[in-house]
């Protein structure tokens, strides 16, 4: 049985100026309310999406987001951490030798805040995120050596060029993504969102069975292949649709409502 709906935000839950249409906003709260698991999953920190879970009335004690494409399980409301990996500052030292000898921007994201390394010039980052996590610009010597990263990402360049460029070095140590064309992810070593996914049903004794994720991006495939109902958007990449046996319309057709409204009869 399905108890469990992740969604991706972006070109899939979100239409495409970033709004949850009344008809999927509907749909999802008319299940949530019949006790189903409503999980939003995204490579943003929790407090870029609480606009998202304020609508969805997202607030119970069993409501929990995943963040940081996998690498934190948080409950919605406290903010308490139920899984987490994070990488350190050493961690991140190649891929810093690494982006400053290529000519590409990083930024390092921690539980609270950005930090723009201003070594490598200032990235759209910022500009992209909108207001919803606070920004310090450092250079690199100056990231604090103690805190722990849930990600680094590279915005700016095409990803898939700097993803091609990268040694074996990073690549054998971090998961690397694209989330979008020009929006590199830098995630913990067997990170993404499926490992979060595996946390959070765990907690509840459950599985992958027990799941329906919602996809369009390469980030959201490992939770896709993993689900018992994977559904492509009709936006997705060639490469979600391949790995997935449901479809549905585009975030802008109101895509995941009328699959849940079909599944579920609602």
């Amino acid at each position: 049985m399905i108890t469990t709906i992740a969604l991706d935000l972006d070109n899939t839950l979100l239409t495409s100026d970033k709004t949850i249409s009344l008809r999927t906003e509907r749909a999802l709260k008319q299940l949530h309310a019949a006790g189903k698991r409503i999980v939003l999953c995204t490579g943003r920190p929790i407090k870029a999406i609480q606009p998202f879970l304020k609508q969805l009335g997202l607030n119970q004690p069993g409501d929990f987001s995943i963040t940081f494409n996998g690498g934190l399980v948080q409950q919605n409301t406290t903010g308490d951490v139920l899984a987490r990996t994070s990488v350190s500052k050493a961690d991140i030292r190649p891929l810093f030798d690494h982006a400053q000898a290529s000519g590409f921007h990083l930024d390092v994201i921690d539980l609270t805040q950005v930090y723009s390394i201003m070594d490598l010039g200032k990235s759209p980052y910022e500009e992209f995120i909108n207001g919803l996590m606070p920004f310090k610009n450092v250079n690199f010597a100056d990231l604090p050596a103690d805190d722990q990263f849930g990600k680094v990402v590279s915005a700016g360049n095409d990803a898939k060029e700097v993803q091609a460029a990268l040694p074996a070095s990073i690549t054998d140590f971090f998961h690397v993504v694209p989330s979008r064309r020009t929006l590199l992810e830098f995630l913990p070593p067997h990170t993404d969102k499926s490992s979060g996914l595996k946390s959070l049903l765990g907690h509840f004794n459950e599985g992958f069975d027990n799941l329906m994720a919602f996809g369009d991006e390469e980030n959201d495939l490992g939770m896709l292949k993993a689900a018992k109902v994977g559904v492509a958007m009709a936006n997705a990449i060639p490469a979600v649709k391949a790995a997935t046996t449901h479809a549905t319309l585009s975030n802008d057709e109101d895509g995941v409502a009328v699959f849940l409204e079909k599944y579920f009869e609602l």
